[in-house]
């Protein structure tokens, strides 16, 4: 795979998971680290990041660049806490 093609693999799937957490979580996140995996391996993007303006509430993602969905959502404790915090509010009202 050329460095072009892979370049233009990560940026599309960084915006696949920027989009996840937004459709998914309401969180405007910033994607801090990304690995594209060998494709002998999978046909993936790894990738780290936080909640803009909240470093702590970190989290890992994978999309898978065949289909771009999104896989392996891992949230830290405090970016799990935040969002229980966020869904009980939500019900009190």
């Amino acid at each position: 795979m050329k460095g072009n093609e892979q370049t233009a693999i990560i940026e599309e799937a960084q915006a696949v998971a920027i989009t996840h957490f937004i459709e998914e979580y309401g969180l405007e996140v910033r994607i801090t680290k990304q690995e594209m995996l060998p494709t002998y391996v999978a046909s993936q993007v790894n990738m780290e990041g936080h909640v803009v303006g909240e470093e702590e509430q970190r989290f890992n993602i994978s999309v898978n660049y065949k289909d771009w969905t999104t896989l392996n959502t891992i949230l830290s404790p405090e970016l799990n806490n935040a969002l229980n915090k966020g869904n009980s509010s939500k019900e009190e009202k």
